[in-house]
């Protein structure tokens, strides 16, 4: 009971309001949830991480403001003997990816793994929050949002993730940890890069060379880096982001590419289109490149993958096997490669795949006495839902698969009598019908 009164309050904190989310009546017995939907999974783990001390002495290693465990005690109003535990605690953890935290309180390790995890955490952590970077990181990422990022997106999203990711960058490389030229392996030579791709080296060159110390060689893998990173994020001045690749990473992906074009002729008996091949590989090159080159520390919030199954049964299935086959190329396992990719590539094959050549026509028929106007909400309504094949008529015949009317028009043929918009669950069972009609005949093909 206790634990059910403070989650409430926790999503009230969270979200700034004095809505009861979670009732319990009856002398305790029942338990009413109410617009829980209004609450991000991740921005209430993100809510609890801002609290852990856990999280906090991690941040405070990464600024690189603290180096006693008495500071942190002091700052974080706990004790020495807390602070001691839970560091060795988020040691044991770090050293599973290849990080470590050193006797003089820094991040050390696998330096592009620690810049990947603190881009995730904070994003996680601070994303509708004020960033926690010192106050000169915050004035270089603002003036690299001001005049760089604009020329790269427009969105609000990215735009928030790049200003985290450059005030890690940032971070990092001012503290003195860079990325060796020996990690430097995703991309082509500098030179050899796309034009678009070299004037972001240049760009971004333009803001780092004046703070920096270091010599040509790893300032230009610093800034290759930088180039990695829109592509790992779906941007830049280029959609053609494999050709800028080494030639052993072309290959790979390629793979993974062949890979899905054969599977997608087994499974749906025809060629894809070449249009739709480069659509697809524009869709899923950057998670192809984050999967490769920045390996997540979160396998991130689970998607649920049997309630996809139920709306869009055929699609997942052909995603669930397209990861299973990516398994033996990338060292991940299974579980964490569908938390990786599951929703991604479900979107992809969704947006590019067209129904009309792998799905079953399903026939409607909309025929309603005196009532032109929801005939034509109802076509407006069917007609959204783009992830199936519907055709719709406005004549009963033996070509109908469902009918909407706002009378009975056959025993034999299953339909909707309707006299007004229909509720939210009237649409379900309508929709429902939909993909069980093309499940079955899908799988009589």
């Amino acid at each position: 009971m206790q634990a059910l009164q403070q989650l409430n309050a926790d999503y009230q904190a969270m979200n700034k309001s004095t809505q009861t989310f979670i009732n319990v009546s009856d002398a305790n017995r029942t338990i009413t949830l109410q617009d829980l939907q209004l609450v991000s999974v991740a921005a209430l783990k993100g809510f609890y991480l801002r609290q852990s001390l856990k999280f906090e002495l991690l941040l405070d290693v990464f600024l690189e403001d603290v180096h006693s465990n008495e500071t942190i005690a002091f700052r974080h109003s706990s004790s020495t003997t807390v602070v001691r535990m839970t560091k060795e605690e988020m040691r044991e953890q770090l050293q599973q990816y290849h990080i470590d935290i050193s006797d003089d309180y820094q991040l050390v390790g696998d330096e592009q793994r620690i810049r990947t995890l603190m881009i995730e955490l904070i994003y996680l952590v601070y994303a509708n929050q004020s960033l926690p970077f010192a106050t000169d990181t915050k004035r270089y990422t603002a003036q690299v949002q001001h005049e760089l990022v604009p020329l790269l997106t427009t969105r609000v999203t990215i735009k928030r993730i790049l200003e985290i990711a450059i005030g890690v960058w940032y971070t990092r490389f001012t503290t003195g940890h860079q990325i060796p030229s020996t990690e430097d392996k995703l991309l082509k030579p500098t030179e050899e890069l796309h034009p678009a791709a070299q004037e972001l080296v240049t760009q971004f060159g333009t803001y780092l060379k004046v703070r920096s110390k270091i010599g040509k060689a790893w300032l230009d893998t610093e800034l290759r880096y930088g180039v990695a990173v829109c592509y790992a994020l779906g941007i830049g001045k280029t959609t053609d982001y494999l050709s800028d690749l080494t030639t052993d990473n072309q290959v790979k992906m390629n793979l993974v590419i062949d890979q899905v074009i054969a599977s997608y002729q087994n499974y749906f008996g025809q060629e894809m289109l070449p249009q739709k091949k480069q659509e697809l590989m524009t869709l899923i090159s950057p998670l192809l490149i984050r999967l490769q080159y920045f390996p997540p520390y979160d396998m991130g919030t689970i998607c649920d993958v049997d309630f996809q199954s139920r709306a869009y049964p055929i699609h997942t299935a052909f995603t669930k096997q397209i990861i299973h086959e990516l398994v033996s190329l990338f060292q991940y396992d299974e579980d964490h490669m569908v938390a990786m990719t599951f929703s991604p590539l479900l979107n992809a094959f969704i947006k590019v795949l067209p129904v009309s050549d792998i799905l079953p026509v399903i026939t409607i028929t909309i025929d309603l006495i005196d009532m032109p106007a929801l005939e034509d909400y109802l076509k407006q309504m069917v007609m959204q839902w783009h992830a199936l094949n519907v055709v719709i008529t406005h004549e009963f015949t033996d070509q109908t698969d469902i009918y909407l009317s706002n009378v009975m028009l056959s025993q034999d043929v299953p339909g909707f009598a309707w006299h007004a918009i229909p509720e939210w669950s009237e649409r379900l069972a309508l929709r429902q019908l939909i993909v069980d009609l093309t499940l079955k005949r899908f799988n009589e093909i």
